[in-house]
């Protein structure tokens, strides 16, 4: 169904309170904080929340449609094209950030944030960009949505709301049961593991359901929809400001787990069905285009952050923390803007046009074993854990070269089109490889560079010949399982 723009700047509203939240307001939310209360100008956690439900309000509008099949894979594409672009350029800003000692840094804490895995591992949850733990939640979200989805066709309205509170309901019990009693030490897991929100994004996927099924035939007057808006705003609102005082609930309870999700939940329906002058003023297109730029300001103000204020303390500046406070806010929106015009949209739809012919799973699994070949081959040539962690650097290089240059030659040679399983002998080894020689040569020539340089005590001429050999050996397994279950045959034989 078409889109309904009144909801859009409300992402941006609640981006930006995350915004305040991480020390990124500046003037203007003291300028704020003169007319609204401080604590629900920084309300982080019920703006995460309000996210989490709104996502999942839009994704049912958008994918409940029992009438025809649910495309599991194009909806996992589609989202992934959505999220992992922006993402993989925040990733790499921090990177820079931490240029000077990103070679000491773990490298399964980097594989973790490379794989947007890191809040499933509470240690590695904050690692990194430390905003960027939702995608971990969102992408289990979306795991998940296509056989909620399937499950709901054959579901009535009745059921599946009653289904969505109940579900709230023990998530929260079990929350704040572990919360009470066992928050030492468990924090990154109490705060940030994925199924304690998912609660919120069933109810926001439930109220879509709703919204489409009755909502949207409902004769509403404007007050009707503008006061059950109003009201579910104000009780938030009251919630999170006298709720401020941390003291108020044991160890600090947080509002994070979604606590206020069946209110949030309210507030986005009743705003759907809105067709009152707010509404009007909330699709003006200015104020659309500021929504559609939220997931940028949201997934990249961590390493804008960091960078522009160490930019500024480097400077000769009389006072950079005083620019910081002015400019900040501004930059990051203009910021934003500029990179969902020009940069994410298009990266978007020529990642479309390129994936056409690539299957995401074969590229999903080549990046496993780009990662699994490059490590057994160190651990293979090195057995010896101090030799092993002398290469550590080396390592790190070639698996950021062979992550760029193999899935770019993959997708260029045409190793990861679905075609290839059931062409000839020589079509089906002939891309792979190409893509892995060449990708290797490569590698190999940036090592040497590095070695060349003085970055690198050593040059590991056999590293590259083992890792060849088991990349390609791999890559040519898992194909040749493809083939044998005769997978994509649909799509490849019509």
């Amino acid at each position: 169904m078409k889109r309904i723009d009144q909801l859009t700047f409300t992402r941006f509203i609640a981006i930006v309170v995350v915004l305040f939240f991480h020390d990124g307001g500046g003037v203007y939310l003291r300028a704020l904080s003169e007319f609204l209360p401080f604590s629900l100008l920084t309300t982080a956690t019920s703006s995460v929340s309000y996210l989490y439900v709104l996502s999942g309000f839009v994704m049912s509008l958008v994918y409940h449609r029992p009438e025809q099949k649910f495309a599991v894979g194009k909806y996992w594409t589609s989202r992934i094209l959505r999220l992992y672009p922006l993402y993989l350029i925040s990733f790499l800003l921090v990177c820079y950030y931490y240029i000077d000692y990103i070679a000491r840094i773990k490298p399964q804490k980097i594989l973790a944030n490379v794989f947007v895995v890191q809040a499933w591992w509470p240690p590695y949850a904050q690692s990194f960009n430390y905003a960027a733990w939702s995608m971990t939640v969102e992408f289990f979200f979306y795991a998940l949505f296509p056989f909620f989805t399937m499950w709901a066709y054959r579901q009535s309205t009745k059921k599946l709301v009653a289904l969505s509170l109940g579900l709230w309901a023990f998530s929260q019990t079990l929350h704040h049961i572990l919360w009470i009693g066992f928050l030492e030490g468990n924090e990154n897991l109490l705060i940030y593991f994925p199924p304690f929100h998912l609660g919120s994004f069933i109810l926001g996927a439930v109220g879509g359901i709703w919204f489409l099924r009755e909502g949207r035939q409902r004769a509403i007057k404007p007050l009707t929809s503008l006061s059950i808006f109003g009201l579910g705003l104000l009780l938030v609102s009251i919630y999170v400001v006298t709720s401020g005082n941390d003291l108020r609930f044991p160890r600090g309870l947080q509002l994070m787990a979604g606590l206020l999700s069946p209110l949030l939940t309210v507030i986005v329906v009743a705003l759907a069905m809105d067709k009152s002058r707010v509404s009007t003023l909330l699709n003006n297109p200015p104020l659309i285009a500021l929504g559609d730029t939220s997931y940028g300001l949201y997934i990249l103000h961590v390493p804008f952050m960091w960078i522009y204020k160490r930019a500024l303390e480097n400077s000769s500046l009389a006072n950079p923390r005083l620019i910081f406070d002015y400019s900040f806010l501004p930059l990051i929106v203009i910021f934003g803007l500029l990179i969902h015009y020009y940069i994410d949209t298009p990266i978007r739809d020529w990642l479309k046009k390129i994936l056409q012919r690539v299957s995401l799973p074969l590229l999903l699994l080549d990046l496993g074993l780009i990662a699994l070949s490059i490590y057994l081959s160190f651990r293979l040539r090195f057995d010896a854990k101090r030799e092993f962690e002398s290469y550590r650097a080396t390592a790190l290089l070639m698996f950021w070269a062979a992550f760029v240059l193999r899935t770019v030659f993959s997708t260029w040679l045409n190793s990861l089109n679905p075609a290839i399983l059931h062409g000839s002998f020589i079509q089906f080894t002939r891309p792979v490889l190409l893509s892995t020689t060449i990708g290797s040569l490569l590698i190999a020539a940036i090592v040497f560079v590095g070695y060349a340089l003085g970055s690198f005590e050593n040059y590991p001429r056999s590293i590259f010949l083992m890792d060849w050999l088991l990349l390609l050996g791999m890559s040519l397994g898992v194909r040749f399982v493809f083939r044998i279950f005769n997978a994509y045959k649909s799509e490849t034989t019509r």
